[in-house]
């Protein structure tokens, strides 16, 4: 860094006396009116970065404002276009329940349209073709209750299994003919000890 040596070095600021005539940026003055300047210079400053950053933050607020209008709107046209969505499968599901009414009628009229044939009259069927004598079919065995013979059963026993266990689990399944005596030892239960006796 060059020196200029015409500015006084800043010990020479510090130590010197206010009224010593110096040179500064600002021009020739006394020291207290060049510190006095610089001051207000810096305080010039200092609204100048206020005014920026106060600058900054509302343009922060602005683009964070229509960022958020724009998702509200992105959200509002989403709305819109699933209601048409729904509307347009409405209308779609109505006009086909119109077509098929439609359909029905149409059908129905032609049925009622076409002429009907009545049936044949039962007297004149009889005439045309008469009845025939209903005769007694002796042929065939009817029961009438009386008591009759039935052919004996076969006097041969069912075959009994080998074990008398059969499908069952071993839970369910009947003990063995000889029952096995029980193994181990039982105590007996404790008796309770009245502590009221007297």
């Amino acid at each position: 860094m060059v020196l200029d040596p015409r500015l006084p070095r800043i010990e020479e600021v510090m130590t010197g006396s206010p009224f010593d005539i110096i040179t500064t940026p600002f021009g020739v003055m006394e020291r207290w009116r060049a510190s006095t300047l610089a001051t207000g210079t810096m305080g010039m400053f200092q609204n100048v970065y206020d005014a920026v950053r106060a600058d900054s933050t509302a343009l922060a607020a602005r683009a964070d404002e229509a960022e958020a209008r724009n998702a509200l709107i992105e959200h509002l046209c989403t709305k819109v276009a699933e209601f048409e969505q729904r509307f347009n499968d409405h209308e779609a599901r109505l006009a086909a329940a119109e077509e098929n009414r439609r359909a029905d009628q149409a059908r129905e009229a032609e049925f009622n349209e076409e002429p009907l044939e009545l049936p044949p009259d039962i007297a004149a069927h009889q005439e045309l073709s008469p009845p025939t004598k209903i005769e007694d079919d002796t042929t065939t065995h009817q029961p009438g209750g009386e008591l009759h013979e039935v052919a004996a059963k076969s006097k041969e026993p069912e075959p009994l299994l080998d074990d008398n266990v059969g499908d069952l689990p071993e839970e369910l399944a009947e003990p063995p003919d000889p029952v096995p005596e029980p193994k181990g030892s039982v105590y007996p239960q404790p008796t309770a000890i009245s502590l009221n006796e007297q």
